[in-house]
């Protein structure tokens, strides 16, 4: 792509994910809004605004980011830098499942149960 194309695609993105938070706000405030319903769809599109974030920023995932530093730990429980902030990523291993559950100890960063 051109420098001027690749401008619009980055503003288009970015247009896209502020109209997907601007509705999940406006779901998130509806009389209804404790509706099971209501807050599957609120975090839908909070969930499409994180991905339309990840397609701007290169297509980098910071949970498979995690999940690939994950991988090389020893162990079933640990803690990793998070790819996000830099912070500190906390991580287990269910032992009866094998599902993987990690926050990062900053407020409202990366978060995973896969």
């Amino acid at each position: 792509m051109t420098p001027r194309e690749q401008a619009a695609f980055a503003a288009g993105i970015e247009t896209a994910r502020q109209m997907a938070l601007t509705a999940a706000v406006t779901i998130e405030v509806r009389e209804d809004a404790g509706a099971v319903r209501q807050q599957a769809a609120a975090a839908t599109l909070q969930g499409l605004a994180e991905g339309l974030q990840i397609l701007a920023s290169g297509g980098v995932d910071p949970a498979q980011s995690a999940f690939a530093a994950i991988a090389v730990q020893p162990g079933d429980s640990g803690t990793i830098e998070c790819s996000t902030c830099k912070g500190r990523l906390a991580w287990i291993r269910d032992s009866f499942n094998g599902h993987l559950h990690g926050q990062c100890e900053t407020d409202g960063c990366l978060r995973f149960m896969q």
